[in-house]
């Protein structure tokens, strides 16, 4: 058997490169009962170098214990520790699970919160029905993360599960996160729970109008608009980016081919509003995909606009609207404009416009 003890020895030295160099030689080298010592290493390291080498290094160690052996090290105090040890074996796909069932039942709320990253990492859909049993933890924590993680996942298998979670949430966060979640995965029978329990949306306030209108615009119908419009007058300012968020996605996926009088008007009054250029422009841009008469002169009215958000905003939209009467007034604004991204937006407009 070769002799690795000067190897070994130089975890001790007193140089950090010297004991980088002895961790990437343990590895390289494969000395036997080299996982146990880095381990042990790494809980009394104090260079962040030299850890982060060691966290480098283990993941090329043959040893068919290595998941079993890096486990117990969740309950470090550590946090660099904890956060390596679940990236580390979350690249164990085969190996990792089963020894995560027992950490899904452990008395430490912590523990059970590492076991629940682990498999949210392995990205899976193997791993949604075991991430459903965190939705009957007795910490309020760690629900809130397994619907997140489950939204995130996409697994519509288990939207029955969240949306039991949702009818029952008290807790403020909880109720926000499912209703993320369910933005994502929702089904019919999430649609209904939402309109039972948010009856009066004009009563939905703060951190949860937030978390409902990403809901709407991924889940909403159009009954939901009038509420939507509403509040442009209401929360313009504040909820900009939401409102026209939840606006687009209603719209587009219903698909009107025109917006009545009444929803344009708002529309208009909302882009004639103090809100941000650039929630100006996006407005713009998406009223080129309508077919009311009313658009093309709105949209007509802001190409000589000061603001050059404005302008190319009215010349996007102009380009989806399509309409062969804008080419002319395109091409004349084309022949006047030193503005290089104008210049290539209206290009652009113009080869849809004349499509």
């Amino acid at each position: 058997m070769p002799d690795h003890s000067e190897i070994i020895q130089g975890l001790q030295s007193e140089d950090e490169k010297d004991r980088a160099f002895a961790v990437e030689d343990i590895v390289f080298e494969g000395i036997c009962g080299g996982l146990d010592l880095l381990i042990e290493h790494i809980q009394r390291e104090k260079s962040v170098f030299v850890r982060e080498v060691i966290v480098n290094n283990i993941p090329q160690i043959q040893d068919l214990a290595l998941v079993q052996k890096l486990l117990p090290l969740l309950r470090s105090d550590d946090a660099f520790i904890r956060n390596a040890i679940i990236d580390i074996v979350s690249t164990r796909r085969d190996e990792v699970a089963a020894y995560l069932e027992p950490l899904m039942e452990d008395a430490d709320k912590d523990v059970r919160k590492f076991a629940l990253d682990i498999l949210y990492q392995l990205r899976t859909e193997e791993v949604a029905p075991y991430m459903v049993c965190f939705l009957n933890d007795s910490d309020i924590n760690i629900i809130i993360t397994a619907v997140e993680y489950l939204g995130n996942l996409g697994t519509s298998e288990q939207t029955p599960a969240i949306n039991a979670v949702l009818e029952k949430a008290e807790n403020l966060l909880l109720r926000c996160t499912c209703l993320e979640a369910l933005a994502k995965i929702g089904d019919e029978q999430s649609r209904e729970i939402v309109a039972r329990l948010f009856p009066n949306p004009d009563a939905v306030k703060g951190l949860e109008l937030f978390s409902y209108l990403k809901y709407m615009a991924k889940q909403g119908g159009t009954d939901t608009l009038p509420f939507i419009l509403s509040l442009m007058t209401s929360k313009g300012k504040l909820l900009t980016k939401e409102i026209i968020n939840t606006l687009q996605g209603i719209l587009e996926r219903t698909s009107p081919g025109q917006l009545n009088d009444d929803m344009l008007a708002q529309i208009f009054d909302f882009i004639s509003s103090d809100i941000n250029s650039i929630n100006k422009y996006e407005l713009l841009v998406f009223l080129g995909q309508f077919k009311n008469e009313a658009i093309l002169d709105a949209l007509l009215s802001h190409i000589e606009s000061e603001d050059r958000l404005l302008v190319l905003g009215a010349i996007e939209g102009l380009g989806r609207l399509g309409r062969p009467e804008a080419r002319p007034i395109l091409k004349d604004l084309l022949g006047r404009v030193q503005d290089e991204d104008i210049q290539d937006a209206i290009q652009k407009s113009l080869q849809q416009v004349s499509r």
